[in-house]
């Protein structure tokens, strides 16, 4: 047990660390190219005008990581009474009931900016420079804007994407093994609802309550329900809350008979102490660990 903990910590630092330096490093390239073009609407931010904002509004996300401190997207929009500024950071408006809220925001926006624009990091604002100082300067702000955007992105992405590679692994196993994609659609009340050898992705399960499950799957040797639940763990503070989630789903589909034999796995990586495990048996599920899928072949 200590030694598979210890190469599932292993397994996912290696997953994180290579994943986020792709995903830091292709964030730094995009905003990059949106700092280049807010540069170029704002005069080098001397002029951070309502017109700049309104003819490309992508620009409001190197404004609002431009201001001392930076300001998230729910926060920003806010300010100026949306529950976030995503939408016109997303894509350029140009049309519609949005331009029209952009124009009219657009002058506030402005405003804000111009009275909370970090001046220790747009250097020339304040300072004589020469051309060779005011380039480095400029590179200096660019590279300091885009890489505080390009840590929280990638921070973001890579929780929503972990999430996608596991259960994606899991998916491919099955696939691997014969089993083929449910065309059942709705809640998971009996056994019978998933065909034998068939599986089923993010499919609501009753159990005494509707709980929803990463993936449900039907034996193929003996027709018996198997639902499994994906969890990756980067903190091992989170282990606790991920494995109380899947113990109370366990609990709760147990209650359900028409389930049949039922098995409730959980694919985990990361983060996990013996404590998880013995929380885990506990409640009637069993562990695959992700550094050793193959170990999945057992229960199918």
């Amino acid at each position: 047990m200590n030694e598979d903990i210890e190469q599932s910590r292993q397994f996912e630092m290696r997953v994180y660390v290579d994943s986020m330096k792709n995903m830091y490093e292709n964030s730094l390239l995009s905003n990059g190219e949106i700092f280049d073009m807010a540069l170029t609407a704002t005069q080098q931010f001397t002029e951070i005008s309502p017109e700049a904002i309104i003819n490309d509004s992508r620009i409001i996300k190197i404004l609002r990581y431009s201001t001392a401190p930076s300001i998230s997207q729910m926060k920003f929009g806010q300010l100026f009474g949306l529950s976030t500024i995503e939408a016109f950071e997303k894509a350029k408006i140009v049309s519609g009931t949005k331009l029209a809220v952009l124009k009219r925001l657009a002058p506030e926006i402005a405003a804000f900016v111009n009275n909370n624009l970090d001046s220790r990091r747009y250097l020339w604002l304040s300072e004589q420079l020469s051309e060779e100082g005011r380039i480095l300067a400029l590179e200096y702000a660019k590279h300091w804007t885009c890489s505080l955007i390009a840590d929280q992105n990638a921070q973001t992405e890579y929780r929503n994407w972990r999430k996608v590679r596991q259960e994606a692994a899991v998916e491919q196993f099955l696939i691997n093994a014969g089993y083929i994609r449910s065309s059942y659609s709705g809640e998971v009340r009996q056994n019978t609802d998933i065909g034998i050898g068939e599986y089923s992705k993010e499919r609501k399960v009753r159990g005494r309550t509707s709980q929803k499950a990463d993936l449900v799957v039907r034996r193929k040797k003996d027709g018996g329900l198997i639902v499994i639940e994906a969890k990756a763990v980067g903190v091992l503070l989170d282990a606790f809350k991920r494995v109380k989630e899947c113990c109370d789903k366990s609990r709760d589909w147990h209650q359900n008979n028409k389930l049949g034999d039922l098995t409730i796995l959980a694919v985990i990586a990361g983060f996990f102490s013996e404590t998880n495990l013995d929380a885990l048996a506990g409640a009637g599920v069993s562990v695959v660990w992700e550094h050793r899928l193959e170990d999945l072949q057992r229960h199918i």
